[in-house]
């Protein structure tokens, strides 16, 4: 992986696991938030991000540290 997907991993651990309300998110109740908003707030709030930076983290990671819900729209940290 990249310098900047790996710094997008860490950017979606610090969201997903720790701090969705800073950029203004809350996760549902199983834990996921909607693609297409993590992208929307992440960008308001100064970061370079798209849903195909998303999916090539997704796709490079070893082991998987995120999960796609079963129609791809939300996304979350997986549990280790």
């Amino acid at each position: 992986m990249n310098k900047r997907l790996r710094r997008i991993s860490k950017y979606l651990t610090y969201i997903l696991r720790h701090e969705p309300h800073s950029i203004g998110l809350k996760l549902d109740e199983e834990g996921y938030l909607p693609i297409d908003e993590l992208v929307e707030k992440a960008n308001a709030s100064g970061k370079t991000i798209t849903a195909d930076l998303i999916q090539q983290v997704l796709t490079r990671q070893d082991p998987p540290l995120f999960a796609l819900s079963d129609d791809g729209t939300r996304i979350r940290a997986r549990t280790l």
